[in-house]
């Protein structure tokens, strides 16, 4: 098992918040007391998978919360927008996939 901060199995680079994919907990009996974390590494593009104890887990949980950046409002929608959006959603419903043959 991977000691933490991250480094990808076959290149070694390091492993950001922005890299992983899912982080998940096995429910699996065979693996009881394991989690998993998947990412897609920056440098080589190799889809990974690392187990790591729940007895680390707090120290996973402090990784992805501490990194987290809060969404800024973007502000209220305008009649425009929805105007726009009203005219999508007819283009959709005249859509050639969505009509019955």
């Amino acid at each position: 098992m991977q000691e933490l901060p991250l480094k990808c199995k076959n290149c070694k680079a390091l492993i950001t918040l922005e890299d992983v994919t899912e982080i998940g907990i096995y429910k699996i009996p065979a693996y009881r007391g394991s989690g998993y974390i998947r990412y897609i590494c920056p440098n080589c593009k190799d889809f990974c998978e690392v187990n790591f104890n729940l007895e680390k887990l707090e120290d996973v949980a402090r990784i992805t919360t501490k990194k987290k950046k809060k969404a800024k409002p973007k502000g209220q929608i305008t009649i425009d927008e929805i105007i726009q959006f009203h005219k999508e959603l007819e283009n959709l419903k005249n859509a050639d996939f969505l009509k019955d043959s």
